[in-house]
């Protein structure tokens, strides 16, 4: 069984009339005629072909620079565009009051931060001065201590041994009083206590009275004498310099205890006004966060006030919003395409698409007008199309572009994928295919022969031979099947 690979012509001959030179016509068991071609050596290009549609060469989506209101915009659907064009007006109202407030922000945020490390410096300072009183007190005050006890053990002995002697005399003055009270009670009694005469005294009553009067004069001199002795001994406990210095101790001594308890007071109270390093770094992250704000926010003042402005000269292919709109950051604002270059992207099926590589010349038909092209880029990610079937885009650059080509127009396009020169072709009608290869018919010593070939590139017009035809032999273009080969044959050349 046969199948043919490309579209024959139906041009076969089941019977040849042959005119002879004389005019006579003869038709009796004369040999068909066919048309044929002579195998010659060619060059021969492969090609797909596709249909696509017309964009820049580059394209870019725009997006919101900020979040506002849209003041303006300057373009329409399918509007040009230069370079530099500020298509987008942005309503900067908001932001500059963001700004405002974000400098006044950053701007108390470092004053505290420098006021608040500047005071925690100056409580450091006052500490480590309490610090240092605190342990110039503690030393001022273990030495006066032991200035206070340098009187010696033999001092404290003395002063002991005198303060024994002191009471004891006190204790015989108080013993001496006491007989002088009881002797001048004997004395009362014998007087009667105020109420007898000299006359009425009795012989015993004037003994009494003397011996009374005896004792007390004896007893008030020994208790001048022990009173005497008294202060003598006490001015002995403690000389006029011990005290003086005793005293002028005691008062320093009084004075660093206070000055040592404020020193203690200052530096708890100064300590707790210090900073710690983590507080430190708070407050400076804090200051450095609201100056980054602030320069956010200057940032997008800034783009606002710029508007949006086209990259490259094209076409407005994409209008996602209108004045007035208020969009956030990042939001899909409008898409253009470079009008300057342009290229055709076609979608190329699953079997050709490794035929095809960067570089490759192509050719663009749009609306019968041609144009040169180059395979500039072949996509890595495959895409199914309406029907299901997995295609690859490719992109063919449009040399010398003009009027004609218009973004979104469907064109023809060409992609030359292989060339081979000096090599043997023929006709796509002359070339068949079954289970056992690929085969062509020819006339050989005026018969008709099935011969086996090795097939090259296809380009839809003629197959490259590579084995199995020699250049020279004739190969029928004609409808011909396995039935005929065997046959006597003629030919006429194509």
């Amino acid at each position: 069984m046969m199948n043919k690979k490309n579209v024959v012509k139906a041009t076969g001959i089941a019977a040849a009339v042959v005119i002879a030179a004389s005019g006579t016509v003869h038709a009796i068991n004369a040999a068909p005629s066919y048309s044929a071609v002579e195998v010659k050596k060619s060059v021969i290009e492969g090609s797909v072909k596709e249909s696509g549609k017309i964009h820049g060469a580059d394209d870019k989506v725009y997006y919101a620079a900020v979040t506002a209101p849209i003041e303006s915009i300057s373009v329409k659907l399918g509007d040009k565009v230069k370079k530099g064009d500020t298509v987008v007006k942005y309503d900067d109202s908001e932001l500059k009051h963001m700004l405002d407030e974000a400098e006044i922000k950053s701007n108390m945020a470092e004053l505290e931060y420098k006021g608040s490390v500047e005071k925690s410096n100056d409580y450091a300072q006052k500490y480590q001065k309490a610090v240092n009183d605190d342990d110039a007190y503690a030393a001022l005050y273990w030495l006066y201590r032991e200035k206070g006890n340098e009187i010696s053990e033999e001092e404290f002995n003395r002063i002991y041994q005198i303060q024994c002697q002191i009471d004891s005399v006190n204790k015989e003055i108080a013993e001496k009083e006491k007989e002088i009270s009881e002797s001048q009670h004997k004395k009362n009694k014998a007087t009667g206590y105020g109420t007898k005469s000299e006359d009425d005294y009795s012989e015993s009553n004037v003994k009494n009275i003397k011996d009374a009067q005896k004792d007390i004069d004896r007893l008030n001199t020994e208790l001048a004498e022990l009173k005497k002795q008294l202060n003598v001994t006490s001015e002995g406990a403690v000389t006029p310099d011990e005290n003086s210095e005793m005293n002028d101790v005691n008062n320093v001594m009084e004075d660093i205890t206070r000055n040592w308890t404020e020193a203690k007071s200052n530096k708890a109270a100064y300590e707790g006004n210090i900073l710690k390093e983590d507080e430190k770094k708070a407050l400076e992250k804090n200051s450095e966060l609201t100056k980054k704000e602030a320069e956010q926010v200057s940032e997008d003042y800034v783009k606002a006030t710029d508007g949006i402005k086209s990259e490259f000269s094209g076409i407005v292919t994409e209008l996602n919003v209108h004045d007035g709109a208020y969009v956030t950051e990042g939001t899909p604002l409008f898409t253009v395409e470079n009008s300057e270059n342009l290229v055709c992207r076609v979608d190329i099926s699953k079997y050709d698409i490794l035929d095809i590589k960067e570089g490759q010349e192509a050719e663009v038909d749009i609306s019968g007008r041609k144009y040169s092209g180059t395979v500039t880029k072949i996509n890595s990610l495959a895409k199914a199309d309406s029907s299901d079937k997995t295609n690859v885009e490719v992109e063919v650059s449009i040399d010398g572009a003009d009027e004609a080509a218009i973004i979104g127009l469907e064109a023809d396009v060409t992609i030359y994928t292989e060339k081979s020169e000096n090599t043997l072709t023929v006709p796509v009608e002359a070339f068949y295919s079954d289970n056992d290869g690929d085969y062509c018919y020819v006339i050989s010593n005026g018969k008709i022969e099935k011969k086996y070939v090795k097939s090259g590139i296809n380009n839809g017009e003629n197959v490259e031979i590579t084995e199995g035809l020699e250049s020279g032999d004739i190969v029928i273009t004609d409808a011909v099947t396995d039935k005929n080969v065997g046959e006597k044959a003629k030919y006429v050349l194509n």
